[in-house]
């Protein structure tokens, strides 16, 4: 049901009351007049009223009758003549007194949904964004009103997740800690040799900790104006061919990837692709290096948008955690039954990197076996 704007209930309100006051008055200074007129003849003789009657008629009175009028006639005059104004005055004031009060409370009536307004926003303001304001009886307080239910909304589930990724961060980081902890605790009280097998593994828990502190760092960054900034026009391939070779030398050829690399012209910030792409070839690494070569391809689709795509022959990703795989903190049920994990973050942040150079990121599985995650420019 469509609502009335508030400027048109206003002055349609403020009509009807005009119109209605106008109407009210006339009808009872006309009543007022007559009942001025009648009465102040039914004060005269009856021989003065004939008169005044048989004048009114058009008639020629009795001299008598007209003689017994005659020193009346101006106190007669005078009151018939009082009666219209006396009327205006007393009925306007009345009626003046009676349409304010009915102004009052249909200002009272339009004016409640914004008091429920404010107290909804003062209630955000103080925390609680579990509210819900019914709409108003105009379009302006009815948008109000969902704009503040969609706010309190985004606000209770900003809440939630922030609560849940404080947790979230406090779990990843416990488990590095405490062994940090322990296992130095365990030099220091010289019950632990400090090997260099044992400072290696030291090491491994730090870099853990600094990937994850990272990776938090970039989300937080995501959506500002620091996070995408040196943008250049440049060929997929070329950072895609000299990543993915000094990728793969750092692991040492755990893993074969093959290239088929077309060109793919698009405006990027290259820091930042590079970062989403060692995310990408680092997950298929972990989930699918062994199970044969993954190939990292780029080049233009049908609509004539550059992408590229990493597309492995791993166990792939279940149906119902496909797009679950974009949540922070989210880690699949080791697929390849090897155990592996990680922070959780990566295809987060590849996600905000993608969306920061308004490209679309999907990750799926292919017809033919394994998993794919494309970024579309």
């Amino acid at each position: 049901m469509s609502r009335p704007a508030l400027s048109t209930m206003t002055a349609t309100l403020v009509s009807v009351i005009q119109l209605t006051t106008i109407a009210l008055l006339y009808i009872l200074v006309d009543w007022y007049i007559d009942h001025a007129e009648v009465s102040a003849l039914d004060a005269l003789p009856v021989e003065a009223r004939s008169a005044w009657v048989s004048i009114n008629n058009g008639e020629i009175p009795d001299p008598k009758a007209l003689a017994a009028l005659a020193p009346l006639y101006p106190q007669l005059e005078e009151a018939t003549e009082a009666s219209p104004v006396e009327g205006v005055l007393g009925f306007g004031f009345l009626l003046i007194v009676f349409t304010s009060v009915i102004g009052v409370v249909l200002a009272h009536r339009i004016a409640a949904p914004l008091t429920r307004l404010t107290a909804a926003a003062e209630k955000i303001g103080q925390g609680d964004f579990q509210v819900t304001v019914e709409p108003g009886a105009t379009k302006e307080v009815e948008a109000l009103a969902i704009t503040i239910n969609s706010m309190a909304s985004e606000l209770l589930a900003l809440e939630t997740r922030l609560k849940f990724n404080t947790r979230a961060v406090a779990h990843e980081l416990r488990t590095p800690l405490t062994v940090l902890q322990g296992n130095l605790q365990g030099m220091t009280d010289g019950v632990i040799a400090p090997t260099e097998k044992q400072l290696r593994a030291l090491l491994l828990q730090t870099q853990g900790m600094s990937r994850l502190v990272d990776q938090l760092n970039t989300l937080s960054l995501a959506g500002t104006t620091n996070f995408v900034t040196a943008t250049t026009k440049t060929d997929l391939a070329l950072h895609v061919s000299e990543t993915v070779s000094l990728f793969q030398a750092s692991t040492g050829g755990a893993a074969d990837f093959q290239t088929h690399l077309q060109p793919a012209p698009a405006t990027i910030d290259p820091d930042r692709f590079r970062q989403a792409l060692l995310a990408l070839l680092e997950n298929a690494r972990k989930y699918a290096g062994g199970y044969g070569p993954i190939e990292v391809l780029t080049g233009l689709d049908e609509a004539g948008h550059s992408y590229i795509t990493i597309r492995d022959k791993g166990p792939g990703l279940p149906d119902d955690v496909q797009h679950a795989s974009f949540d922070m903190f989210w880690r699949s049920e080791t697929p390849n039954g090897r155990g592996l994990g990680g922070s959780g973050l990566g295809l987060t942040v590849v996600k905000a990197i993608a969306e920061a150079h308004n490209a679309r990121f999907e990750v799926g599985n292919n017809g033919e076996g394994g998993s794919y995650a494309t970024i579309v420019f």
